[in-house]
């Protein structure tokens, strides 16, 4: 008798949610910029004419942007008008979690966690009495690093 292979397949990105600390736990409906570059620094070395030697330099990270429709949640909106109104916010770590179906319920599979975020954007939904579209909200979080953190299961 033989062994069964076992196949894996790659996770759907249809099921997220955001944790911030000291904030409730959102979903969304699309989230971009989990991800960072490496910058590169060439160096010419004299004599040297096959190549140019390169280098890792700084790591640079964009803003994650996420959008969700308009709820009756306010706690995101309340850490953007904390921005507002002092001129300064208090950065939050927080993490996003990728959620697959196991069992009949939706556990975390991935997750990526940032550092000393705070919201650098929010934009309401475009409203249009013609449209019976989902009203969206987006958010853009600024942080000071990204990183995957393991997952059991």
């Amino acid at each position: 008798m033989s062994a069964v292979a076992v196949r894996s397949y790659p996770h759907l990105g249809a099921h997220f949610r955001l944790e911030i600390d000291g904030l409730d736990d959102h979903t969304f409906s699309q989230c971009s910029g989990l991800g960072g570059e490496v910058g590169v620094e060439e160096y010419a070395e004299g004599g040297e004419n096959r190549f140019t030697h390169r280098f890792p330099s700084r790591v640079g990270f964009g803003n994650l942007v996420l959008k969700q429709g308009a709820g009756p949640g306010l706690g995101l909106w309340s850490w953007w008008n904390e921005l507002l109104a002092t001129g300064s916010v208090k950065p939050r770590d927080g993490q996003v979690h990728l959620l697959t179906w196991r069992d009949g319920e939706l556990v975390p599979v991935r997750a990526w966690a940032f550092t000393r975020g705070w919201p650098a954007k929010m934009s309401g939904p475009d409203l249009d009495a013609q449209s019976a579209a989902i009203a969206v909200e987006t958010m853009e979080i600024a942080h000071h690093g990204l990183r995957l953190v393991g997952l059991e299961g």
